[in-house]
């Protein structure tokens, strides 16, 4: 490959590692403190499950918060919802 068809490539990877790494950067906050709207939004994406954590993150610059569930069977999933409720990510 050409050194000059490397460059695209590498932006392109550098600027998705980039927002994976602001979503690492987490800082807890008790689920007492989660507003109305993420919980509510959290419950209805992944119904069924009781959940034991949150974080505040940062996606694409913005603040969000990811809520952590688990259900009856022990499998553990991850909801990422906007302050107003919009759901950006469910893992």
């Amino acid at each position: 490959m050409r050194p000059r068809a490397l460059l695209p490539m590498a932006l392109l990877l550098l600027a998705s590692c980039g927002s994976e790494e602001a979503r690492e950067r987490k800082t807890p906050v008790p689920l007492d403190q989660v507003p109305a709207a993420v919980m509510k939004a959290a419950k209805a994406k992944l119904p069924g499950y009781t959940f034991d954590r949150s974080y505040k993150i940062q996606v694409d610059g913005r603040d969000a918060f990811e809520v952590r569930g688990k259900n009856a069977q022990g499998e553990i999933h991850e909801v990422e919802v906007a302050p107003d409720g919009t759901v950006l990510l469910t893992e």
